[in-house]
């Protein structure tokens, strides 16, 4: 009887929940895994404008004889739009009293669409496709206080090394509370509840024109970097320093999950043996484009391309596995 596999985020505690065994999911490309990993990108529309000064500000209210809320600082209209942060109508309101005002929100607009889309994202955290025969974990995978955690709420009474050999069934016994991974297509979803509470100004807005209406409703897809003709895909390994250059989008998947896996059985697919000890299992990974990963790390020396290494792995498993791959 074969093993069921899930991918598990550690750093957030979120899983995709069980994927199937290994050799029904492996060779098939997944969108919503793909989207996770993927590090959006805020199109130029979203941009941050230019600073605006008082001066710029005040000249608005040049021409009015009594004190407006324009006439405070630049710097207290931005903390007050800060406080608005947590109820994104009210802010986006509050922006658009005025052209200046939507000006001198800006920042705290895009810092928090920033934060949203990093906190959605799985790029960059530490992931790991997990089977459920898996024990022991790679070193290092876990920290001291995770570790704790996951033994404390272990209902089990057992000695600490036998604890330590089962850190890998204990993530999976806790990855069963985990929140499910999931890809919304309106990835504000806590606060597009609270931009529908009030269906008539809701409304009124979003019949506000662009660049305003923009900021009401976010689709993923639009945060997805568009790969240009020369360019290729990079998946890439923060806590390792390693990439895998793809110039195509299909099996990127594979790519990932011929590095992330880990469990303690071997498989029944045909020389996938060492499928189940990944190197790169529990790393901090991402995927990006290669003009965007040579715009951040373009200058730095330590990284190391293992492109040919996992091409020749996954072309020799796909031909003893009769699959259609094509690098």
């Amino acid at each position: 009887m074969g093993q069921y596999w899930k991918i598990i985020n550690i750093d957030y505690q979120e899983t995709t929940g069980h994927l199937g065994k290994l050799g029904e999911f492996f060779w098939y490309d997944s969108d919503l895994i793909t989207s996770l990993l993927i590090a959006p990108v805020i199109p130029p529309r979203f941009q941050s404008i230019p600073p605006v000064s008082q001066a710029r500000v005040s000249k608005v209210m040049t021409s009015r004889s009594s004190a407006t809320l324009l006439t405070l600082p630049v710097e207290l209209l931005r903390a007050i739009a800060e406080e608005l942060m947590d109820d994104y109508l009210a802010l986006i309101c509050f922006s658009v009293t005025c052209v200046s005002m939507w000006e001198v929100t800006q920042p705290v607009r895009y810092n928090l669409l920033q934060s949203v889309l990093n906190y959605r994202s799985w790029a960059g955290s530490r992931i790991i496709l997990l089977g459920d025969h898996a024990r022991a974990l790679p070193e290092g995978t876990l920290t001291d206080e995770e570790i704790e955690e996951l033994v404390s709420n272990n209902e089990e009474e057992e000695e600490l090394e036998n604890d330590i050999a089962n850190l890998g069934r204990y993530l999976n016994d806790a990855s069963d509370y985990f929140q499910r991974a999931s890809l919304k297509l309106i990835f504000f979803d806590d606060e597009e509840v609270s931009l529908r509470k009030n269906p008539s100004l809701y409304m009124q807005l979003m019949y506000l024109p662009p660049p305003f209406r923009y900021w009401l409703s976010f689709f993923w897809e639009q945060f997805m970097p568009k790969r240009t003709e020369g360019d290729s895909w990079v998946v890439r390994n923060f806590t390792k320093r390693e990439f895998v250059a793809k110039s195509r989008p299909r099996h990127l998947t594979s790519v990932l999950f011929s590095l992330i896996g880990c469990s303690d059985k071997s498989l029944s697919m045909l020389g996938g043996d060492w499928l189940v000890d990944g190197a790169w299992a529990g790393d901090s990974i991402d995927i990006t484009l290669a003009s965007i990963h040579e715009q951040e790390h373009g200058n730095e020396t330590d990284w190391k391309d293992i492109t040919a290494e996992v091409k020749q792995k996954l072309e020799i498993l796909a031909s003893k596995e009769s699959r259609p791959f094509e690098f």
